[in-house]
């Protein structure tokens, strides 16, 4: 599922637009030309107005009367709606396409919380609950903005591509291996078997509580202390990431150039990591605003290698840049 077309009326300093897309993209313009407008266009259809933005500072001119809106059309619909794994978010999709290969997103400014789906020049109506699917359906969004520091990358989250993929091998890791069988079975017995000490001793300390809590809350009936088992989640929140180029350091104590390159290898071993695992066949749009930042020409070089790379099956790239590298 690619995208074929896109279009932009009142976004910041963008007026109206239109652009058709191949699988590589480049914009090329004099700075404060509205490149990097257009890429927060994109990245507002997909994910809407951030909660430290007012809708009325998006509008162009910053004028009141001016609507956005941003409109999308994808082809090869009907691949992206068969790549997808859960089952019931593809019933929707496939409901709705019927048997449309293309089809229209658009948010407007008018309902900003809202994306409207058009089927040709048919708007659907595919009811509530629907966003859950569409995001299901629609192809990874990623952004590299000027902005975008390798931590927002590479710390770990539950959003980020590195905590996705390290927690999703180490729980693939974990459910099968025997020692941790092992330590949840005796973590079980320690803390919550009706036998365990501490369990008892818990208890015991609850009741006490209780006892002066319905001195004041005479409805109370009892106060229960409960340890959480811990989440292997947890083991990744303290961890850091080491590269060798010929001197061994943490990352963040890396040049720019090296974090960047780092930061743009991890969102493509994502990419892989999810084709590979969770979403087989979906497609990737890599957003990258000023693709040269930070990094030494050779690097320009072999950086649009890789991009073009990507590009050879299903996945498209996106980017603006000053460099005649690209």
């Amino acid at each position: 599922m690619k995208i074929d077309n896109i279009k932009i009326l009142n976004f910041r300093s963008i007026k109206n637009t239109s652009f058709e897309c191949s699988n590589f993209n480049i914009f090329v313009g004099q700075n404060n030309t509205g490149k990097t407008n257009f890429f927060e266009a994109i990245q507002w259809l997909f994910n809407g107005t951030p909660k430290s933005i007012d809708i009325e500072d998006l509008k162009y001119k910053s004028e009141s009367s001016n609507t956005i809106e941003v409109e999308i059309t994808f082809s090869n619909a009907l691949q992206g709606a068969e790549s997808m794994r859960n089952e019931a978010n593809k019933t929707k999709i496939k409901n709705l396409l019927g048997t449309s290969d293309k089809v229209t997103i658009k948010r407007s400014s008018l309902e900003p919380k809202k994306r409207i789906v058009l089927i040709g020049d048919e708007i659907k109506d595919p009811g509530t609950g629907f966003d859950k699917a569409l995001n299901d359906f629609l192809p990874k969004f990623e952004y590299i903005s000027t902005r975008h520091y390798f931590e927002d990358v590479a710390k770990f989250s539950n959003k980020t591509p590195v905590g996705i993929m390290l927690s999703t091998v180490l729980e693939a890791i974990l459910e099968s291996n025997e020692k941790y069988i092992e330590f949840k079975q005796k973590f079980k017995s320690l803390f919550e078997d009706d036998d365990s000490e501490i369990k008892i001793k818990f208890d015991a300390l609850g009741e006490s509580v209780r006892l002066y809590l319905e001195k004041q809350f005479s409805d109370c009936e009892s106060v229960k202390f409960e340890v959480t088992p811990p989440s292997f989640e947890d083991l990744l929140k303290k961890f850091e990431t080491v590269v060798n180029d010929g001197v061994e350091t943490y990352a963040h104590e890396k040049g720019d150039g090296m974090q960047r390159a780092l930061m743009l290898a991890i969102i493509q071993a994502y990419a892989d990591f999810r084709k590979n695992r969770e979403d087989i066949g979906k497609s990737f749009l890599f957003f990258i605003d000023e693709a040269e930042l930070h990094l030494h020409p050779t690097a320009q070089r072999k950086l649009k290698t890789v991009l073009l790379e990507l590009c050879q099956n299903q996945d498209q790239v996106f980017l603006n840049t000053h460099s005649h590298f690209y």
